[in-house]
């Protein structure tokens, strides 16, 4: 049975001391001899890009920034966060898919600030809020890896990040892609 993520320790708004810079691991050594760890790959029926993401990884938004954390707990369990750390008046919104259903039961706000809507059939969920430098979220539990995320700040897909533990490397990362699949181990 999958289960949904705990609220404590997932997620972390915490700053760097340095500037939030994330580095791809090239896991070759100086000249790329070996496979890239955290690779985007295709995923799903849906054959979007996307990444594995640490099962019960801490992640975190890096202070100064804009943006969102992934995290799951590698049992079908996710919860997505936003926030701006300097506290803008920014609009976080976006839907959620899956090749299979959500599960109704297990789909929460993480501060009860967000607007979320579950669809008729349970494939798709749709999120908004203005969290400030707040943490608003949704935690959810699919039935199906991976999930499909397209996250908008003030209507944009740029100029903000996406955060998340590579399964492979263990170390914070950013996405490439927007929309974007995860799915975990």
């Amino acid at each position: 049975m999958r289960k949904m993520i705990t609220r404590l320790g997932l997620v972390l708004v915490a700053g760097w001391v340095a500037t939030g810079c994330v580095v791809h691991d090239t896991g070759g050594g100086p000249h790329g001899g070996g496979p890239v760890l955290d690779a985007p790959r295709t995923l799903g029926a849906q054959q979007m890009v996307g990444y594995r993401v640490a099962a019960g990884a801490a992640s975190e938004l890096p202070a100064g920034d804009i943006g969102y954390v992934m995290t799951a707990n590698g049992q079908g369990g996710y919860r997505l966060t936003w926030s701006d750390t300097l506290g803008s008046a920014a609009l976080f919104s976006g839907s959620i898919t899956t090749d299979g259903v959500f599960d109704a039961n297990q789909l929460h706000g993480f501060s009860g600030a967000e607007d979320i809507t579950l669809s008729a059939d349970q494939g798709t969920i749709t999120f908004s809020s203005a969290p400030g430098a707040n943490l608003d979220g949704v935690d959810l539990v699919s039935s199906t890896d991976p999930i499909y995320v397209d996250m908008q700040v003030d209507g944009s897909r740029g100029g903000f990040g996406i955060y998340f533990t590579g399964a492979e490397s263990g170390r914070l990362l950013t996405s490439d892609y927007d929309p974007v699949a995860f799915t975990s181990p």
